[in-house]
């Protein structure tokens, strides 16, 4: 990734936090690409904040089906709309990632002490846009269980952005 100027450890510890944290719900979600700024926004986001010697978020986004069948498949049942339980259950898995990334660089320089309640955003008429310096990467994953007609619907991305104080 030095091409790219990615943290190869950083990617490594959303694949894995994203892992873990959707297994809880069943899934194996399959990371289909990386890039150093967040630049595709869906309908549903997630975002959880960070404060320690590590400053920063993670936000999850995903299209509206994708939300749907994470959050149907945590609670198991079968939920098709942007009711209350699907941005409230996008809310707690991105909640599980962050806590799982905070577990995962409790030992290295990254480390940060708390995260902060998760806020969602319905829609996509927002950028994000990070201070110069700030180190930001995301993995775009797919949902390989999830049945769709189009691939689109299928993917979902995790973003990290990260700054030492």
């Amino acid at each position: 990734m030095q091409i790219l100027q990615i943290d190869e450890h950083l990617v490594n510890v959303l694949v894995k936090s994203t892992r873990d944290g959707l297994a809880m719900a069943g899934l194996k979600p399959v990371p289909v690409g990386v890039g150093r700024y967040f630049h595709k926004p869906r309908e549903v986001s997630a975002i959880v904040g960070f404060v320690g010697t590590t400053n920063g978020s993670i936000m999850l986004n995903a299209s509206r089906d994708c939300a749907c069948f994470m959050a149907g498949s945590m609670l198991g049942e079968k939920l098709n709309e942007l009711i209350p339980q699907v941005l409230d259950g996008i809310c707690e898995i991105t909640n599980i990632i962050a806590g799982q990334t905070k577990a995962i660089l409790s030992t290295t320089e990254h480390k940060f002490e708390r995260i902060s309640v998760p806020s969602v955003i319905v829609g996509t008429s927002y950028h994000i846009t990070n201070y110069k310096g700030i180190t930001s990467l995301s993995v775009e994953f797919e949902l390989q269980e999830m049945p769709v007609l189009s691939q689109q619907d299928c993917l979902f991305t995790i973003s990290m952005s990260l700054m030492k104080v």
